[in-house]
């Protein structure tokens, strides 16, 4: 064997010198600039640009007022939530029904009250398609099929209309649309069948190009009292208040 070649075993010095390099060259690796530290911090601490704002949306379906009385003993509501592609149900359900409520204890035009609770959150990254609230009134006597007594639509409320503060009400009071028949045939028919002309689909009441050319009559009114709360549309540039 050579004289220039050289075999390390455990213990030889050369091994030490060699592991004593490695560790030093992992330290220096591990080892991070004051200066990266510093950045890291800063990106960890900063606030979180927002994406979408949220409307939260909570109040009641209140009563309903016919004024020369309704049709039927007992009426109800179904009230559908509808908004724009752009928005996007957080939580709370999109559909509902009231309980069966009657005047027949009082006046015939006296209120019938429902105190539908409606709770629901939103979020979207626009205003366009405003969530609007779609609601079927029925009726019904005895042990007799519902039949339709109209539909009532609304925009949920804006947020910003009060000016020195986040929280906005409105009691608000919507008329109940009945269908007409185009012609006295079908007046003829639903006279017969004692049941009211329904629309097939009662979203087209919510596009007023769909909507045009619809014969309709104002039969009642439906008060709604509904609260807003919005959240982050600041952050997008949004600002109802000015």
């Amino acid at each position: 064997m050579d004289d220039s070649e050289e075999t390390c075993y455990p213990g030889n010095p050369g091994n030490d010198s060699q592991s004593k390099g490695s560790s030093r060259q992992r330290q220096r690796k591990s080892k991070k600039s004051p200066v990266l530290e510093e950045q890291d911090d800063e990106l960890q601490d900063a606030p979180g640009t927002a994406s979408y704002f949220s409307l939260c949306i909570t109040g009641q379906i209140v009563s309903a007022t016919f004024p020369l009385g309704p049709d039927k003993e007992f009426i109800f509501c179904r009230y559908e939530l509808i908004a724009g592609p752009d928005w996007q149900l957080a939580s709370g359900p999109q559909h509902g029904l009231t309980q069966m409520s009657t005047n027949k204890s009082g006046h015939f035009n006296d209120k019938i009250v429902f105190n539908m609770p409606i709770e629901v959150t939103y979020k979207s990254t626009s205003p366009f398609g405003w969530p609007q609230i779609l609601i079927s009134v029925f009726g019904q006597s005895g042990g007799r099929d519902e039949s339709l007594l109209g539909y009532a639509h609304v925009h949920l409320p804006v947020f910003g209309s009060r000016p020195h503060g986040e929280q906005s009400s409105s009691l608000s009071e919507v008329p109940i649309l009945t269908p007409r028949c185009q012609n006295m045939l079908g007046d003829v028919t639903s006279w017969l069948l004692r049941r009211q002309p329904e629309l097939k689909d009662p979203k087209v009441l919510l596009d007023n190009l769909q909507s045009k050319g619809l014969s309709m009559e104002s039969y009642g009114t439906l008060e709604l009292q509904l609260h807003t709360i919005m959240r982050g549309a600041r952050k997008l540039g949004y600002n109802w208040h000015n």
